[in-house]
């Protein structure tokens, strides 16, 4: 495969089979795999291989076989490679915790908490099936057995969203650990990490990196390639998949925990209405104070064209501003106070009066030509 200039070439620890398997899955082309079925190239450019933890000798082969009985592959069949897979798996293992492994625990979380900074990474179509877990199409249905559910953020595009890297880990783990004889021939090679070079072609080093990370492969992970910039153009080396990609700007709207923090606030909202009128009571508002708090919301709703009540610490307050921001609304903020617990009796009356003329007792309230 060249583009720009640029030939592939890929050296995976396998024999025959784990390439076919390899290149049936990923779409790579046989002829760009070269196998090193000991990682002897690997060893020989010196690449990580976890914090190189020992077995000591007063661990029993009986411990060692109960703790590989638990993991992909089991016990060897040849009793002499017992302590050297063991060992291999001790190092592995270490390396997922984060040990010897820098950067592994923050991929893990951005794999999980999503990362406006990247593209997306799941197309609309994917589907992936994990024993009784099926997520798909896309990132928003999911089912867990009898349980099913849309992710709130399944209407939002343009970045890595919430678990959509995690999922996309998945269906790879899946695919590896259903068919493990069939991917990995060399158990003690599990440990070895992997490396990017980049030559001209007077074979020339142009680029370098080792990984050192169980998750990492790149210096620039929520943009892998963009060290190829120059080579194969700045577009597709920021997003090589091509999904939507706002370019790591401004958050896009509605993300974040606002959407399922809202659907709890409603299930809450009874309480907030007796809490509401009971406010201003507590304060000593009486009939006067109610009629002048109408009287400074009609007035705000006549002059302004948008009129949006907030509290100055809500998110949802900020939020809607952002929202009406974006859209290039003119708008008049009326900041009602704080929060709702740090009113004085004047707010405290003008929140109540909002609960009686729109039977909504939370902020904000947006106010369009009078409605």
């Amino acid at each position: 495969m060249r583009q720009s200039g640029i030939d592939l070439q890929v050296i995976g620890i396998g024999n025959t089979e784990c390439a076919q398997n390899f290149c049936d899955f990923t779409g790579l082309s046989p002829s760009k795999l070269s196998l090193d079925p000991d990682g002897e190239i690997h060893k020989k450019l010196n690449l990580h291989a976890g914090p190189n933890f020992s077995i000591p000798d007063s661990v029993s082969d009986d411990v060692l076989k109960f703790f590989l009985r638990q993991l992909p592959g089991g016990i060897p069949s040849d009793e002499s490679q017992l302590r050297p897979v063991a060992t291999a798996w001790l190092n592995y293992n270490a390396m997922c915790a984060g040990i010897g492994a820098p950067g592994t625990l923050r991929e893990i979380l951005r794999g999980y908490f999503g990362d406006k900074k990247a593209p997306e990474r799941f197309r609309d179509d994917d589907v992936v099936k994990a024993g009784f877990i099926e997520i798909g199409p896309g990132v928003g249905p999911t089912k867990i057995g009898p349980l099913s559910y849309n992710q709130w953020f399944s209407d939002e595009n343009g970045y890595q969203r919430p678990v959509e890297l995690a999922t996309v880990r998945l269906k790879n783990m899946v695919e590896v650990l259903t068919k493990w004889d069939k991917y990995v021939s060399n158990y003690q090679t599990i440990p070895l990490r992997g490396a990017t070079y980049l030559f001209d072609e007077e074979g020339n080093e142009l680029y370098a990196y080792k990984s050192k990370g169980v998750l990492t492969y790149s210096e620039t992970m929520p943009r892998p390639l963009t060290f190829l910039s120059p080579y194969i153009g700045k577009e597709v080396a920021l997003n090589p998949l091509q999904l939507p990609d706002t370019g790591g700007g401004d958050l896009v709207r509605g993300r974040g925990i606002l959407k399922p923090a809202g659907k709890a606030m409603q299930l809450l909202s009874f309480l907030f209405k007796l809490e509401n009128k009971l406010q201003a009571k507590v304060f000593g508002a009486d009939d006067s104070d109610y009629a002048a708090a109408k009287q400074d919301i009609e007035d705000a709703i006549s002059k302004n064209k948008v009129v949006i009540y907030t509290y100055k610490l809500s998110p949802f307050s900020s939020e809607t501003c952002g929202v009406l921001g974006e859209a290039g609304v003119d708008y008049e903020n009326v900041e009602v106070g704080l929060e709702w617990f740090l009113l004085d009796k004047e707010k405290s009356t003008i929140r109540a009066q909002l609960l009686e003329m729109t039977g909504q007792s939370s902020l904000p309230h947006v106010f369009i030509n009078g409605e």
